[in-house]
C-alpha cells in the first residue's frame, strides 16, 4: 500500500486539512500507528491518543487545530475508515483470475469472466460460478449449485447440491452449505432418515463465518435473506428462514423451521426453538433460550427468554438470595 493523503481522499471523500501529499504506507490503531499508518478517531474524547499517536495523518469528525498532524475531515470517520480499509483489504487480499491446473472442473460446469479458482477446488456438473468469484483452495461446490457475481469463497468450504448463493457473499472457511437436516421419524423403537430433497438459497451482500452449518430444508428451501450476517459456529437448520438484514452472533443456534424477522439481532449462545417465528426489529440477548414466538421489536434476554427489564430484575433477586437465605435462617 502507498498513497498520498489525496489519493485516500478520492477514496473515501472528505476535506484535507494539511499537507495532502503525504505518503500512507500503511492503516492501524490509533495505538499502534507508526510512521507512514493513518488512523481514525471518532470524537472528541480521542484527542487525547491522537496527540500521543505516530500515526502520519488522521481521520477526524473536525479539524482539530492543536493536531499538528494532517486530516482528513469527514462526518463520519469510523465510516469513512471502514471504507479505506474495504479499500486496502481487497488489494492484500486480491487473487489473480484463472482456474489451478489442481482443480477438478466438470465440463458442464460455467465459470465466469475474471473467475479465480484455487488448487484442489471441486466443481462438480451444471454448477454456474459468476463473474470475479474468488473460490479458494479445497473448496467442493455441488451439482446444480449457483454463486453469484463477486463473491468470495474461502478454503475447505462444502456447497452441496442445488444451492444458490447471491451476490457479493462471503463465505469464512470450513462452513457447509447444504447438509442434511437433521430430520427422522421414529418407526419401533428406531430413528428412520427422512430424505432431505429441498435446498437452501442465500441472497445478496450475506456474510457467513468459518464453521458454519446451514442446512438444507427437507421438502422445499432454507432462507437467509440479503444483507444477513452470520457470525462463527452457528447452526442453521433445516427449512429456516432468515429475514434481510438479520445479524446473528457466535454459535446461534436455530432449529427446524424458526421463521426469524428482518433486522433480528441474536447475540452470542442463542438458542432458538423449532416453528417459532421471531417478529421484525426484535434483539435476543446473549445466552437466552427462546422457547415461544416473539413479537415485532421485542427486546428479551434469559432462558426462557422475557422482556429484558424482567430478566434484569430477576439477576438482582438472584444476587440477593444468600442475603435472604441468612434473614430467613434467623426466623426459623
Amino acid at each position: 500500500m502507498q498513497y498520498t493523503l489525496n489519493q485516500i481522499q478520492s477514496i473515501i471523500g472528505g476535506k484535507i486539512a494539511g499537507d495532502g501529499g503525504v505518503v500512507i504506507t500503511g492503516v492501524a490503531s490509533i495505538e499502534a500507528a507508526t510512521q507512514g499508518d493513518v488512523t481514525f478517531i471518532k470524537d472528541d474524547s480521542f484527542i487525547p491518543q491522537a496527540m500521543r499517536s505516530n500515526a502520519s495523518a488522521m481521520v477526524v469528525h473536525r479539524e482539530i487545530q492543536t493536531l499538528k498532524k494532517p486530516q482528513l475531515v469527514t462526518e463520519n470517520p469510523f465510516l469513512a475508515f471502514a471504507r479505506l480499509t474495504e479499500f486496502v483489504a481487497k488489494e492484500r487480499f486480491k487473487r489473480p483470475p484463472g482456474i489451478h491446473p489442481a482443480a477438478v472442473i466438470s465440463k458442464e460446469a460455467v465459470i465466469g469472466t475474471g473467475a479465480s479458482v484455487g488448487a484442489y477446488v471441486v466443481v462438480d456438473d451444471a454448477v454456474s460460478i459468476g463473474n470475479n468469484v474468488v473460490i479458494y483452495p479445497h473448496t467442493f461446490i455441488g451439482k446444480g449449485s449457483r454463486i453469484g457475481d463477486d463473491s468470495v469463497i474461502y478454503a475447505n468450504v462444502s456447497i452441496r447440491e442445488y444451492v444458490t448463493i447471491g451476490k457479493r457473499a462471503i463465505v469464512h472457511c470450513n462452513s457447509v452449505i447444504g447438509d442434511d437436516g437433521f430430520g427422522f421419524l421414529q418407526v419401533q423403537g428406531k430413528h428412520r432418515k427422512i430424505p432431505q430433497v429441498g435446498t437452501v438459497e442465500i441472497g445478496d451482500d450475506v456474510e457467513i463465518g468459518a464453521m458454519v452449518t446451514i442446512c438444507r430444508a427437507a421438502l422445499d428451501k432454507t432462507v437467509i435473506g440479503n444483507g444477513v450476517k452470520i457470525d462463527n459456529h452457528s447452526h442453521i437448520a433445516h427449512n429456516v428462514s432468515i429475514g434481510d438484514d438479520a445479524m446473528l452472533i457466535a454459535y446461534a443456534k436455530i432449529a427446524g423451521s424458526a421463521r426469524i424477522g428482518r433486522r433480528v439481532m441474536i447475540a452470542e449462545d442463542v438458542g432458538i426453538t423449532d416453528h417459532a417465528t421471531i417478529g421484525d426489529n426484535c434483539i435476543i440477548g446473549g445466552g437466552s433460550n427462546v422457547y415461544k414466538s416473539l413479537e415485532p421489536g421485542s427486546v428479551v434476554w434469559g432462558s426462557p427468554a422475557k422482556p429484558i427489564s424482567e430478566e434484569k430484575r430477576i439477576q438482582v433477586l438472584i444476587r440477593k438470595l444468600p442475603e435472604i437465605y441468612k434473614a430467613i435462617r434467623k426466623h426459623l
